[in-house]
Order: C-alpha cells, then structure tokens, then sequence
C-alpha cells in the first residue's frame, strides 16, 4: 500500500484521533456545506451515525436447510458458529457467521480468531494410507487441507497482523512441539493431494519434490497445486466487539481444485465430499501456557502447529456431482443468449435431460447476437435465445414467440471492508472495526464517475494525469458519496481501492446499467463535462472541482442508450522506466474486463481483479532479461479490501456478495429513495413494467421511478424461432414448461431456481404455458403469390434439368431463401456431443470479437481526436 498523500485524508484520519467529530462537524459547514450542497439537498431518511443499516441483498445471509450450527469449546466456550450451507454444494460461497466469541484486539490480530480451509480427509478420522506404514498419524487431517500459499497478511491497526498465520510451516517459533507427531526434521505439514503425487514435510527425511531446499517458502512448494490466487483459504476471522463474525469461503469442486477432488464420484459413483475445517486461535501462548491478552502479543504460528491444530473443528460438505447425469450420447438442443439466464441454466440443466428428455447446451452471448443466431436458418443454428430485449423476425420469417422464464437484477456487488483508525476511542468508529461493510448507497451520477475511470486511482499514474488534476483520487474522497454514506467518513481515503469492475461485449443488463445513468439529469450533466462545485479540504486547502475524464465525455448522449462499458482513456505508465522503458502499464492492464458476470462476482469474493501493472523481476532475471512482462497483482490484503463489479443478482448471492442500494427517485439526499435488490423491490419492479416495441415483452422504463422498486430489475424471456420442426419445437417448449413450472421452486438442489432469483408472478407463468402452446402448434409460412407464366406448348420439351409439371413456375432468384414451413421443416437434427463443444467455441469466438471491436475502435478514434 502506497503512502498516505495528506490531501486525501479525511479528519478521521488524521488529527480526529483528538477531535474526530468535532473536526467533521467543523467540514460540514462553511466550505464543508458545498460537498453536501452537490447532492441538491442535506441528508434526510436516516440518522448519520455509525452502523447505518441496509436490507441485505436477494439471497445473501439465508440459511439453507442443510445449514448447520456448531458450539465451540475452550476459550472460545459460548461461541455458536452456523454455516450456511452443507450439501447440494458447487462452487460458490457458503456464509460463516458467529456470535459469542471473545473480540480480536484492535491492536493485535494474532489473538482470537479463526483459520478455515477446505480438505479433502475427515480430519477426525483414522489415518487411511500412513506415509510410514505400520505408524498412522492421528493429525493426518491436516495433511489433506489446502492452506499455505502465504496470502498476504491482513492490515490491522494500522500494521500487518504477525504471528505467522498464513503459513504451512510446523512448531512455534522455531521450537518443535511436544505433542507434534512429526519427526523433528519436519518444516511444514506434508500434502497429500487426492490425486497428484505426495508433497514432503520438507526436512531431510521427508525432502521436498524438485530438488528444493528446506528454507523454501511453502508457497512455492506448494505451486504446483495452489497458489495465491487459487486458494481459498481465510487465515484470519477476527470478531467485532459485540462478538459476532462474518466471512464467506469460497467452496472449490474438483473443477476448481482437482487436488482435493470434491464432488468427484468414484468407480461406484459415490460422490467425494470434502470437509471445511476451522482452527480457532485464542489468547493463550501455546509454549508457556501464559494469558496474552493486554499484553499486545500475538498468539504465534501456523494453524499447522500441532498446539492450534488439536483444537480444530471440522464439519462435512457434501457436493453434486461434477459429472453431468445426462448421457453423454445424447443430442442436445442448444441455447444461446444473456448472462442472466446463466446461474438459472447451470441448476436446470441436470434436471432438464430427466424430466424432458432432452439436454439443454448453453452458450452466453449478447441480445444482438442471440437474436442473430435465433433468427438464422443454418447448419447448427439454435432455436431458443435467451433475452431481455424483444426479438424481431428474420425477412419472410416469424416473429419469436416469447416466454419469461427468469426474474433477477443487475446489482453493484463488493468486498469492502471497513477501515477504521487504529487506536481509536471513538465508539462510533468502534462499531465498525472488524466489519465487513454490508451496504452502501450509489446515485446515477456516482456511477458514470466509475464508469468513466474519472477518479485519479482508477487510471494508471492518475495523480499525475492533466486531465483528471482537479479530480478526486477514490470515491472515498468524494464528499457526494461520504454524505450518502455516513459510516465511511471513519473510513480512511488513501486506501487500496480498486476500479469497478465490468464484464467484456455487449448486453441488455449493460444498456439497463446505461439507461438508469442517463434517466437522472445530474449524471447527464455530469457526461457532458459540467464539473462538480469547488470543493476545498477544510484541513489541507486543496480544492477539487471533478469533471468527466475528457476521454468519456458526452458519451451516451447521442441518442442511442451504450450496451458497453468502453475503456478509452489512453494513459500509460513505465513501471519500471530504468530497466525496460518500453513497457507499459495501461487501463486494460489496471482495469481488465470480467470474462462474465458469474466471474466478475467470484474474483469480487476472492478479491482479485486480475490486474496486472507490475513488472516481473522474477521471470526477467530468471529468463537472462529475455522476458518482458508484467505479473498478476494479488488477491487484496484482508482489512484493506474495496473491490466491486457490476455482476447478477444470482450470481452474486451465490458468492455471498452484498450489493448496492440504488438512487430510484430524484432526492439524493433522501436516503428512502434508495432501493435494495430485495424479493420486494423487484416484485414492485415487475408491477411497473411496462410493455416495448413486443407487446409480450415487458421492461422498466428507469426514468418512472416507481417508488420501491429496484431500477435494475430485469425479465429474461425465452424467445424462440416457431418455425423450426416439430420435435425441435417440442423440446423448446418443454423447455419453457420445466422453466414456468419446476424451475420456480427456489432452493439449492439440482433443478431448483437458485438464489438471487425471485420466483415469477402467476401471470407470468401463465404467459409461459401459453407461449409453451404457440411454440408447439408451429408457425407456417404463407404460401407465396403465383405468378403469371406462358404455358409450354403441346409436344416441347422441357428445359435441360427441368421437371415437367403443370404447376407455375416461380420466378424466384435461385439464391434466395424463402421462408420454410413447419411441416417441411429443414432444421438440422439435434447437435451431437461433439458438435456442442464446437459450437460453444465458435459463439465465444464471436462474441469476443464483437466485444473488442467497438471497444478498440473507439479507443482509436479518441487517440485521433487527441
């Protein structure tokens, strides 16, 4: 983390350790009135103290009916600890929360808190296969559980928490335990991967694999299997001052992890659990049996010591099969379209191939090219796309017939944590230590400053761009988004915040994003280049004045609603000017798109954005300066977490995502008119939606400003080609069937609607049955016009390749195509399996081209402009 630069620093942090609030009194009037004054009005609607409160988001912090209570014991007797979630699991995020547990210091984190890991053996059993035959060890658990890849340690009270917590390595401080059951010579617990060859615990006896010495760091030991940005371990929970806790582990399937195998079924198609483990540390010194507490003292080493490991609790998951349970053989109807659909389809598809018959492939694309790809006639083309936007008929063609099949939102969702000063006697600021922040408040405006790179941090060397000098360095610093959200004027400034992340190409979801910016007149004005009110520091005197980054101004006020997040802002930096001057650290480096939606909110859990803007020393020395390249930022450090993404609301529930309340009125300042992706705000959503150009497709207009209604909400419909054969058509509609019948039932199992979505109302269903019956009576295309033709005279003979008929002859061009009927239909056979794959390669191809083009073009065309 960089040093802190005095101009961003609020009082809080700062001089407010003696006079915090009357220091923020004092910024809220004179100079200080004009930050409030840009949002037109004073905060109303709620109380601008510490712990404000929002409605959790669809489907986040909701116990599942396999979610299982615990009770601690030992120092941490009365601590219940209940995870969310135990069967039914994939690869998403679990909610681990607890209440009664002794506080983690505000000055020493290497006290009172939690390590949990996931591993592939049930730590409380007997060793199965002992490394020494004939000697089982009985912490042989440990040995299965992904943890070491020495993440960094978390911030905390202004410094990195010690006590050696992130890693793999054995003993306390260098001194082999009593109790250890490892030979003297061990450094660090072995691994035993479920499949992949063993990893030794280091020492003489037991080397480790290539050749690598004792002193080498268990990260890189451990490499070949995990790393930083693979595991998904948490090394610190630590517990606020009422003694409750919270953190969502991400659980890995063999997909993710094929060391530890979970969710693989063996030769008998028993599927292959895993289990979370949490190692409690207390207060205790684990050698001397000394009480730390007030002493400032960590409680030292690895939950893999043996003193912390004895300790630890393991509770069983259980996880679907990794395998798909339709045949392999079996064709396959595809389906193209939004990223909505998305969570919906990964949980439908399983149940789909037993219930209809048929198995149901899925390929994401943008509305334009779904439409496209429904509308064609070739080789392959699908007949069901997935959209939010009213699908148009090809020339001589059918209108699609559409069915809604999914109710969901775009959300905002984050991993943010509250930072507060350390050593703080604030009560207010004490609140929100050791929390993770649960809400936050976003207007149109605020958002087309994110979406348009125009704080400082968010381009590369940003503070020393011309073009953004006036500009606020973070959002943190920019008074419009302090006054909405009271708790963060604790929140120190100059912290590690990073861009909002958005997903690469074209959609719906992205234009919906779009339309609600450009509903509300302040962030119009805002694009078109008008600067926010000078706003001076009442501590440092310097005075900002934002306005649109030059790059993005007037953009979407042509017209036409941008489907696209476009990064345009050229600026460079050489991050290593004296060694290789040529490379360059630009926004796609900084800022790198999101492959999906469901990726963006997995890498907004794991906290890693994929940035890349440091050089690698490491592989240009290795490489005899051969390699020139920059390396893959880390995950971000625990405690000084910010980022965000503009994902789903399915996919962010299945991380255990919290997502923003959004500004659905026209008061910034009245704190009620912000609006929560919640079942409520979206059912009031759906009740004002109106009908678009497609009478059977509805869409909420941003610029009505239903009050409680969620402005983001969005129908995905089915929308299919009724021309296609029968029994194409057939297997569409029971498509559409399963989606308004089965696939309402909410919940966690194969075919149920998963999370962060809400069910359909009845009249929509019932909208999907009735287009269900269109889709399977077909559509038959009229018959052309005759045309006038001389007859043939008595005895001719007929041209060369010609039939004789007594029938007109159409005057066609023998190159068009014309419209088929159903009852002739062409439509190729259902795709086979190894077609599919082909299939899905060339759709992504597509679409990837489709994204990047308008992207780059426009990039170009500003650099011209410049």
């Amino acid at each position: 983390m960089s040093a802190p630069a005095t101009e961003d620093l609020p009082p809080s942090g700062r001089a407010a350790r003696t006079a915090t609030r009357a220091a923020w009194r004092r910024r809220l009037t004179g100079a200080g009135v004009v930050g409030m004054l840009l949002l037109g009005t004073l905060v109303r609607g709620t109380s601008a103290t510490a712990g404000d409160t929002f409605t959790p988001p669809l489907g986040v912090d909701v116990p599942t009916p396999s979610a299982q209570t615990i009770n601690l014991t030992g120092e941490f007797a009365g601590t219940t600890m209940t995870v969310s979630q135990t069967r039914d699991l994939g690869n998403q995020g679990i909610t681990i929360s607890w209440k009664g547990a002794p506080p983690t210091p505000d000055a020493t984190l290497g006290q009172n808190v939690f390590a949990f890991m996931q591993c592939w053996g049930n730590p409380d059993a007997p060793d199965p296969d002992p490394h020494v035959p004939g000697k089982p060890d009985p912490n042989w658990g440990r040995e299965t559980c992904q943890f070491g890849a020495l993440l960094d340690t978390p911030l905390w009270g202004g410094d990195n928490a010690p006590g050696g917590g992130t890693i793999r390595t054995i003993g306390i401080n260098g001194v082999h335990e009593p109790d250890e059951t490892l030979p003297e010579d061990a450094v660090i617990a072995p691994f035993r991967p479920v499949k992949g060859p063993r990893i030794g615990h280091g020492g003489p006896s037991d080397p480790y694999p290539g050749g690598l010495g004792p002193q080498t760091g268990s990260d890189v030991v451990m490499a070949q299997y995990f790393d930083r940005n693979k595991t998904n371990e948490i090394p610190y929970g630590y517990t606020a001052g009422d003694g409750t806790g919270r953190v969502v582990f991400e659980t890995q399937t063999d997909m993710e992890a094929p060391h530890l195998g979970c969710g693989l079924p063996d030769s008998a198609g028993v599927i292959q659990p895993c289990w979370l483990v949490i190692v409690p540390r207390g207060h205790t010194d684990p050698l001397t049996g000394a009480d730390l507490t007030g002493t400032g003292l960590p409680v030292s080493g690895s939950p893999m010591a043996v003193s912390h490991w004895k300790h630890h609790v393991a509770v069983r998951l259980d996880f679907r099969s990794v395998h798909t349970p339709c045949p392999i053989e079996q064709a396959e109807r595809p389906t193209v379209g939004s990223e909505m659909i998305a969570p919906a389809m990964q949980a439908w598809q399983p149940a789909l191939c037993g219930k209809t018959g048929n198995v149901y492939g899925y390929t994401p694309t943008s509305d334009d090219e779904t439409a496209v790809q429904v509308r064609g006639t070739g080789d392959g083309s699908p007949g069901l796309g997935f959209t939010s936007s009213p699908m148009t008929a090809r020339p001589g063609g059918p209108t699609p017939v559409h069915a809604p099949v999914a109710l969901s939102s775009v959300v905002v969702a984050f991993t943010i944590d509250n930072q507060v000063n350390p050593g703080s006697t604030n009560p207010e600021e004490e609140l929100l230590r050791a929390r993770q922040v649960n809400g936050m408040r976003l207007t149109p405006k605020l958002m087309a400053k994110l979406l348009t790179s125009s704080y400082q941090r968010d381009i590369p060397d940003g503070s020393k761009a011309e073009h953004l000098k006036d500009n606020y360095r973070t959002i943190v610093a920019d008074p419009e988004f302090r006054t909405i959200n009271p708790d963060f004027r604790f929140s120190r400034v100059n912290r590690d915040i990073q861009p909002v992340m958005v997903p690469l190409g074209g959609s719906a979801a992205n234009r919906a994003v779009w339309a609600w910016i450009l509903a509300d007149k302040p962030a119009r004005d805002f694009l078109s280049g008008v600067p926010d009110p000078a706003y001076t520091d009442p501590v440092t005197g310097v005075t900002y004045h934002m306005k649109v980054n030059s790059f993005y101004q007037n953009f979407g006020l042509d017209g036409v609603v941008p489907d696209r997040f476009p990064k345009s802002d050229p600026t460079c930096s050489q991050p290593a000017p004296d060694i290789v001057p040529d490379l360059k650290t630009c926004i796609f480096n900084k800022q790198p798109y999101t492959s999906s939606m469901t990726d963006g909110a997995q890498q907004t859990l794991k906290t890693d954005t994929h940035a890349e803007v440091e050089f690698d020393v490491a592989k240009y020395e290795s490489s005899d300066h051969q390699i020139v390249t920059l390396k893959r930022s880390p995950p971000q450090q625990q405690g000084n977490r910010w980022v965000m993404a503009i994902t789903d609301s399915a996919s962010a529930a299945r991380f255990g995502l919290y997502s923003a309340s959004l500004l659905n009125g026209t008061d910034p300042g009245d704190l009620s008119q912000y609006v929560a992706p919640t079942r409520q705000s979206l059912q009031a959503a759906v009740a004002a939606m109106g009908a678009t150009a497609n009478p059977d497709v509805l869409a909420l207009d941003p610029s009505l400003k239903k009050p409680g209604a969620y402005p983001l909400t969005m129908l995905t419909y089915a929308a299919v080609d009724p021309s296609r054969g029968k029994a194409v058509r057939d297997g569409y509609a029971a498509f559409v069937e399963f989606a308004a019948g089965d696939g309402q039932h909410e919940g966690v199992a194969v075919g149920d609607l998963p999370p962060g979505y809400v069910p359909l109302p009845d009249a929509l269903k019932a909208k999907a049955r009735s287009a269900a019956v269109a889709i399977r009576a077909g559509w038959t295309a009229p018959p052309e016009p005759a045309e006038a033709t001389t007859p043939a005279a008595a005895g001719t003979v007929p041209a060369r390749g010609s039939t004789p008929s007594a029938a007109p002859v159409s005057a066609r061009p023998s190159l068009s195509v014309a419209p088929v009927p159903a009852a002739r239909s062409t439509d190729p056979e259902p795709v086979d399996w190894a077609q599919r794959y082909l299939l899905s390669m060339v759709l992504g191809a597509g679409l990837l081209a489709a994204a990047t083009g308008p992207v780059l073009t426009g990039l170009a065309r500003r650099r011209e402009r410049r």
